[in-house]
């Protein structure tokens, strides 16, 4: 069944392969679920205008996804130990 109108489809035509595939698949998913054809086509070509397509087969989070979620961690600063409670390793073993 087609449910995109013109404009639908020469906005998916624009994307690369990956992406008009997904596309290709909203338009069952919306036939299946009923959803208007005028509302398919508005629904689709906003999520183009606005680059919004999802990507597919992404499945791991990279680590840039998290920058700036969690503090910086610092390096713990080495405890001051004082120079009279020094001891020489054989005092400390006897």
């Amino acid at each position: 069944m087609k449910l995109f109108n013109e404009s639908a489809t020469a906005a998916i035509s624009a994307l690369d392969s990956a992406d008009a595939a997904y596309c290709a698949k909203l338009e069952q998913r919306f036939a299946n679920m009923g959803i208007s054809a005028k509302a398919a086509s508005d629904a689709v070509t906003s999520l183009i205008e606005a680059d919004a397509v999802p990507q597919t087969g992404v499945w791991a989070a990279l680590p840039s996804a998290f920058k700036g979620l969690f503090p910086k961690k610092t390096e713990a600063k080495k405890p001051v130990v004082s120079e009279a409670f020094e001891a020489p390793l054989s005092e400390a073993l006897a």
